[in-house]
């Protein structure tokens, strides 16, 4: 089965590069079954021709769908949809909901329900003092020496530390900046061992009072307080003053 050329064409307000429209355009007709396997392609010459397009760019698209499975080259013979391409899967809406499923209410120990959460305008950065935290200023974020230090991570002689997974470590180049330049600032001391890269505050947070923390223990928090500190506390069913 052929494909025929009209089948395909580009959008006028379509995003991304020429390449990129022609990837997804071929993407979504297999994901929808519009394409079946073994199905023929246009040669990239005639979708070339029939998008208004040059042929390295339909050709481009082609070996980037070929190297993700969705596309096979067979030499002189063009391209097909590949048999292993992904597909959606395809649910049955005509069947009910299933009965004798688990009793999630009665397997999870805690409710995960707490105080509702922090409502913040859509426009908050209009304001000229939002009180918004976990957000970056961008005027006086750094952002040169950001991108410096971003394409330093991501040049071939930094990428292995990047992508390097240490286990139960943490990066010891970080902990070591911090145990010698941040903390003495604060008054703090500590050994390598002593400090613990988080995800943030509120991982933090969530961490000490998972191991702190339970029914019969008293936590004393300042008022106000960070906004998650009390759906942690309230979580590990705790005393909170």
């Amino acid at each position: 089965m052929a494909i025929p050329v009209e089948t395909f064409f580009l959008a006028p307000d379509g995003e991304g590069t020429l390449q990129q429209q022609i990837q997804r355009m071929v993407a979504e007709g297999i994901l929808s079954g519009r394409f079946p396997a073994d199905a023929r392609l246009p040669s990239s010459r005639k979708l070339a021709e029939h998008l208004g397009v040059s042929r390295i760019t339909v050709t481009l698209a082609y070996t980037d769908l070929v190297a993700s499975d969705y596309v096979e080259a067979r030499g002189r013979s063009g391209y097909f949809v590949s048999e292993g391409a992904p597909r959606n899967p395809v649910f049955d809406l005509r069947a009910g909901p299933q009965t004798g499923g688990a009793d999630w209410s009665r397997l999870i120990g805690r409710s995960f329900i707490g105080p509702g959460r922090i409502e913040r305008p859509a426009n908050w950065r209009s304001h000229p003092y939002p009180f918004i935290y976990g957000q970056a200023d961008p005027q006086l974020f750094d952002h040169h020496n950001w991108r410096g230090a971003a394409l330093r991570a991501l040049g071939p002689r930094e990428f292995e530390v990047l992508a390097h997974d240490a286990y139960e470590q943490d990066d010891p180049l970080l902990v070591e900046y911090i145990r010698r330049h941040i903390l003495p600032r604060r008054g703090i001391q500590a050994r390598p061992e002593q400090i613990l890269i988080t995800m943030g505050a509120q991982n933090a947070l969530w961490m000490a009072a998972e191991i702190l923390l339970g029914q019969r223990r008293v936590a004393v928090h300042e008022n106000p307080c960070y906004p998650g500190l009390r759906q942690i506390l309230a979580h590990t069913r705790c005393t909170a003053v």
